[in-house]
């Protein structure tokens, strides 16, 4: 029934919530601290996601060693599974994001973790369009669900361009994206790059959905230095599950959180290959409510000659 290991990855996100609890106590707010119980994994959506990237993260390492260790590298996704992997993987996670309220939040929880890991997880603030590390210095690179809010013309391809720099040849590229039938540059009121909120009724840049056709232009014609390419879609079977359950506060969808491994094995289906061949209901403006799939992209930096 559950096919995306939703009580695994559930079960660690609340294993870090409560060392968080014992660690921290309430020094990120009662509200914070209790959802990340609560709630550790942010949406059911996320669950297929989490299963392909660890799924191919296992391949890679599998028979390999590095006598410097293996280097991860997280661009800005959810930080439960760059945690989820320093806690049981014998590598070294870079966990990055643009926002600092991520950062300091998730590297308290890890302090409440890392005595018990097999691992260890550093975290730094960098923007993904110029970030800083050297060439060729990580074997693996994953960024779930973030070039979407990239802002700028080219902000998605720059990240893209970025991961690549700092990828080792022969090392593996991971990364997902929003999905549909049609693109779309989506605004949301008073919200900017799905991090920031700007106390205002004004529209600004939120994400985008990309269809085949944008995600070839913008960021697979990135992709000449890439081999084994490969595709994984993800939909949602019932689209009305989605969009009732989404409509609900964000208050209350945190304190139903221990529903989402359910609704994961009731609604997320995933097929090898890149299709639009599922119910989507969004359009130029974000709704909560909006029901789309995601495009999970796995390949390898080619070796140096």
């Amino acid at each position: 029934m559950f096919d995306y290991g939703e009580l695994k990855y559930y079960g660690f996100g609340i294993k870090a919530g409560l060392a968080n609890l014992f660690a921290n106590w309430f020094t990120l707010g009662a509200k914070k601290t209790v959802g990340k119980i609560t709630q550790p994994i942010n949406s059911y959506t996320r669950f297929p996601e989490y299963y392909y990237f660890e799924k191919r993260i296992r391949e890679y390492l599998l028979n390999r060693q590095h006598a410097g260790g293996i280097q991860i590298l997280d661009v800005g996704s959810p930080k439960m599974l760059g945690l989820y992997l320093a806690y049981n993987t014998r590598c070294k996670v870079s966990l990055t994001d643009i926002s600092e309220l991520n950062v300091d939040e998730y590297q308290a929880m890890w302090k409440a973790l890392k005595s018990r890991a097999k691992g260890d997880a550093q975290f730094s603030l960098q923007d993904a369009r110029v970030l800083q590390f050297a060439d060729a210095q990580f074997d693996i690179v994953y960024s779930m669900s973030v070039v979407e809010h990239i802002e700028g013309e080219l902000g998605d391809s720059k990240a893209i361009l970025e991961m690549l720099r700092v990828l080792k040849p022969g090392g593996l590229l991971i990364l997902s994206v929003p999905f549909g039938p049609r693109y779309v540059e989506q605004q949301r009121i008073g919200f900017a790059g799905a991090v920031r909120s700007t106390a205002d009724r004004q529209a600004y840049f939120f994400q985008r959905i990309y269809d085949q056709s944008s995600f070839e232009r913008r960021i697979a014609t990135q992709f000449s230095a890439l081999e084994q390419t490969s595709f994984v879609t993800v939909w949602r079977k019932h689209k009305w599950l989605t969009r009732s359950f989404q409509s609900l506060s964000d208050n209350v969808r945190g304190l139903l959180g221990f529903c989402n491994p359910l609704l994961s094995a009731l609604a997320n289906r995933s097929a090898v290959g890149v299709s639009s061949n599922f119910e989507v209901e969004y359009g130029s403006f974000h709704q909560a409510r909006d029901v789309y799939g995601d495009l999970i992209m796995t390949a390898r930096k080619t070796p140096a000659n």
